[in-house]
Formats: structure tokens, sequence, C-alpha cells
């Protein structure tokens, strides 16, 4: 099996968190929790990535934000759309080394 790279991932990660934010727009916890599982596995597999010793700061954060939003209060104002944003650069360079 090939390695995924970071960039994979991130780009993989911010499909999965627009969805999280999806679903809990149309009020679905249960598959709102589903796609969060995939979340916290892509999350956990870029804590401990080589190439991001020592830079995981951001992936913390994104930890932060997902679970705020699955919680009963939420204490943080983010958007599905402002996450959306962030992750779009992601998403373009993967897409462009495919091409």
């Amino acid at each position: 099996m090939t390695a995924r790279t970071p960039m994979f991932l991130m780009a993989n990660l911010g499909s999965d968190i627009s969805q999280v934010f999806m679903h809990l727009e149309r009020k679905e916890e249960l598959q709102a929790a589903s796609v969060a599982g995939r979340v916290r596995r892509t999350i956990a597999e870029l804590m401990v990535h080589s190439d991001l010793t020592g830079r995981t700061g951001e992936i913390e954060i994104l930890r932060t934000v997902i679970d705020d939003a699955l919680s009963e209060k939420r204490h943080l104002d983010v958007s599905r759309k402002e996450l959306e944003d962030y992750f779009m650069p992601f998403s373009m360079r993967v897409l462009e080394q495919t091409l």
C-alpha cells in the first residue's frame, strides 16, 4: 500500500469535515457521528505522519473544532463555509497533481 501524503489526507479530511457539518445542519446526528469517525481516524494518521513531525498544531485545532461541533453545547463559531474555504487549497493541489 502506498503511503498517503499529508496533502492527500488534508484534502480528504476537508471533504469529511464538510460532510459532518452538512449532517449537523440537517439534524442528522447519527450520520454526523459516523463521518466524524473517519475524521478522527484521518486526524490520528496526520498527527503521526513523519512529514508533519513538530508541525501538527493546525491538526490539533481541527480536532478541537470537530469535537466542539459534535458537543451538545458549542463554544466555537466556525461555519462549514469557513472550513471549506480553509481546505480548498489542499483539494486543488491534490487535483493538480493528478492531472
